[in-house]
């Protein structure tokens, strides 16, 4: 046996300290999640997870959206919106209608997510004073700040 096989224990790797307080893809990755689960906490009461009521409202706002303009807008990956458009069409949120070309399908929202998206609205005013609450103010400036310098994508 090579004297190097076990040398290093999972608490003296390193650089490891390093990453774990320093890492910015940990600490936004982190953040994400947390404030991911504030709201689809709120949104559960609804049947809706937060992905699902982006989606729903980039749907509304952009009339008609291929999925692959969710993707983009959204910066989503194929599958997060395959597997959640597939949910919210199937609750009738969503129908696919013939693009312009007749050969591409785009969504559109139903009445019934029309409908939806309104009663959720004071939830998801709920959840977005939670994370203001738990981000406080000055993080959700810092937050808005590094959007606009990023290029904010407007849906």
């Amino acid at each position: 046996m090579n004297g190097e096989v076990g040398k290093y224990t999972m608490t003296n790797v390193p650089g490891c300290e390093r990453i774990s307080r320093d890492c910015i893809a940990m600490r936004v990755r982190v953040l994400n999640r947390v404030v991911t689960k504030v709201y689809d906490d709120c949104l559960r009461r609804h049947g809706l997870r937060a992905t699902q009521m982006n989606i729903l409202v980039a749907v509304s706002l952009m009339k008609t959206a291929s999925p692959s303009e969710l993707e983009r807008r959204l910066c989503l990956d194929k599958s997060t919106v395959s597997r959640n458009v597939d949910r919210i069409q199937r609750r009738g949120w969503v129908e696919f209608v013939p693009g312009k070309d007749g050969r591409s399908h785009h969504l559109q929202l139903t009445a019934l997510g029309a409908k939806l998206l309104t009663k959720a609205g004071p939830t998801w005013q709920e959840a977005q004073e939670k994370a203001v609450s738990l981000l406080g103010n000055d993080g959700v400036a810092a937050l808005a700040r590094i959007d606009a310098a990023l290029g904010a994508r407007k849906i």
